[in-house]
Parts: C-alpha cells; sequence; structure tokens
C-alpha cells in the first residue's frame, strides 16, 4: 500500500511538473525557488500542512476571523453539516431569498440558489456537494493541508453587488513577510467574474502594477473602495503568522466581508503572468519560507 501512495504522489508531482512548463514555460526549481509560481510549489512539497489546515478550512477560518477582527466582517453561516436535501434546501431560501452553497475543504464549486432555481438545478447541487464531500482536495491539489479538514457543507447567505456593479468586486490582497518583520502587500482585483472577468494588480497606495496573471487587465484606475484602510490593515493583522499568504475581501460600499484564506494560488501552476519576469519581481518579495528562514538568492 505504501509503494502504491508513493506511486501515486509521485505521478501527481510529475503532472504538476508538466502542468508549470505547459502553462508557464520554464522548468521550475523546486527546491531553490525564485519566481512567486517557484515558491508555491516549494511550500506544497516542504512545508508542514498542519500550519494551514485550519486557516484553510472556510468554517474553522470564520471562527478565527471573528475572534481576530469582529464578527461584523463575517458573512453570516445559514447552515453545516455532512448531508444536504433539497428540502432544506428550499427551506433555507424561503427563509434568506439567496443562498450560496458550498464544501468548506476546497476550491469549489461553488453554488448560488434562489427562488428561480430550478428543482431539477438543486437535484445537481446536492448530488455534486455529496461528490465534492469524497472528493480528497487535498491530494488532487497536491496542496496537503485540505486533506486534514473535516468535510462539510456550508451555506451562507449571499452578498448582492454595490448598485451599478453587476458582480461583486473580490478584492485579493497578497502578503509577504519581509526580513525585518514588516509586510510588504500587494492588492489584486477581480473584475466581472460572471461576463467579463479581467483583473487588476496594485500597490497598497492604489496604484496600477502594469501586469496581471491568468486574465487580461482592463482597469488601470480606481477609487479607493471606502474602508479602504481598514480593509489593508485587516489583511495585516490576519496575515501576520505567515510568510505569505492571500487574503480575500469583498467591500460593500464599505462593508467590509472576509472571503478566504488561500495558501497557493492558482496552486502554483495556472498563475500565468503576462510576463514572466514579473514572475520572478513577485517572487523576490517573498522573502522568507515557511520555517522562517531566508529563501537562497
Amino acid at each position: 500500500m505504501k509503494k502504491i501512495l508513493k506511486r501515486n504522489e509521485l505521478l501527481r508531482n510529475i503532472s504538476d511538473l508538466k502542468r508549470f512548463y505547459t502553462i508557464n514555460g520554464y522548468i521550475p526549481k523546486i527546491k531553490e525557488p525564485k519566481s512567486f509560481n517557484e515558491k508555491i510549489l516549494n511550500r506544497k512539497a516542504f512545508s508542514n500542512p498542519r500550519e494551514f489546515s485550519m486557516f484553510a478550512d472556510k468554517i474553522a477560518a470564520k471562527k478565527h476571523v471573528e475572534e481576530t477582527l469582529d464578527k461584523e466582517v463575517v458573512i453570516p453561516t445559514l447552515f453545516v453539516s455532512d448531508s444536504l436535501s433539497i428540502e432544506e434546501i428550499n427551506h433555507l431560501i424561503d427563509e434568506h431569498q439567496n443562498i450560496v452553497v458550498k464544501a468548506n475543504h476546497n476550491s469549489g464549486p461553488v453554488y448560488i440558489v434562489s427562488s428561480e432555481t430550478s428543482e431539477i438545478k438543486k437535484k445537481e447541487i446536492v448530488s455534486d456537494m455529496k461528490r465534492q464531500l469524497k472528493d480528497d482536495y487535498g491530494k488532487k491539489q497536491n496542496e496537503t493541508w485540505y486533506s486534514l479538514i473535516d468535510r462539510k457543507i456550508i451555506i451562507e447567505e449571499q452578498l448582492s453587488p454595490e448598485q451599478g456593479q453587476s458582480d461583486l468586486r473580490d478584492y485579493k490582497f497578497h502578503v509577504f513577510k519581509q526580513k525585518d518583520g514588516s509586510q510588504k502587500v500587494l492588492l489584486h482585483i477581480d473584475f466581472e467574474r460572471g461576463r467579463n472577468h479581467n483583473r487588476s494588480f496594485y500597490d497598497e497606495d492604489m496604484n496600477w502594477l502594469p501586469f496581471s496573471t491568468f486574465v487580461p487587465t482592463v482597469n488601470t484606475q480606481i477609487e479607493k473602495p471606502k474602508n479602504f484602510d481598514l480593509m489593508l490593515k485587516s489583511a495585516k493583522k490576519l496575515a501576520e503568522p505567515f510568510s505569505y499568504v492571500r487574503i480575500d475581501f469583498y467591500n460593500i460600499d464599505g462593508a467590509i466581508y472576509f472571503g478566504e484564506f488561500t495558501f497557493a494560488p492558482g496552486s502554483g501552476i495556472s498563475n500565468k503572468f503576462t510576463n514572466k519576469d514579473y514572475d520572478f519581481w513577485m517572487g523576490s518579495l517573498w522573502q522568507l519560507n515557511d520555517f522562517g528562514e531566508e529563501f537562497l538568492t
């Protein structure tokens, strides 16, 4: 059995390397990483997954954020269970109109359900959530901290976008701990996920940075959202224990809501930068590994 498990792990690692090269165009140096994507692969290969599992758990993370920041920044949880029925979905729709259904141990898929959702679609959602609970997402992605999470279905209230916006605006703070203990922050914002997904990067003063990952850039200059400084301060606070983490927030007319902790964006594979040099530039901001030691330079 141990030989089979090791063989499967080796095959997954080889698959990761092939996908990395196909997407990013260079062979990663995992033991002596320099780029942002290489350092994510290094984390996946060598970190202690128990350092991250509680924060990657969408249920436990909400409790931590509530205790560290404030209850008001946590999206209300309506339901937690290891099973789900159409009757339970309908009951929550009757009470809350629009709801979000997801698992606590992976990165989706996530379902938005309302009174307009057909019974056929609800049946598909129930079936897929059952499948997700059986799926070891940690093994699938080589992000082993997910494998340590007690798998549950979680249902939340759906947030509505600001007036005049078609989708929720997603603020993702990349927080890097520096050698002197300070923090360096980059922000990327996802716009119009539902129909015209685009992404822009900014520094913590909201100056636009001339690169993107995964999808193109459209917006270069935007106004700071209300309570931006509080959102930035909150991201830094939550990121304090880590050498690097991405902290996600929503901001709806100044009301701030926590999204999630992300420790391996794109699993270190699908973050194709518009220019490879920015992959290495962003990697240079990640100065310490998960054991508090400096990466080799």
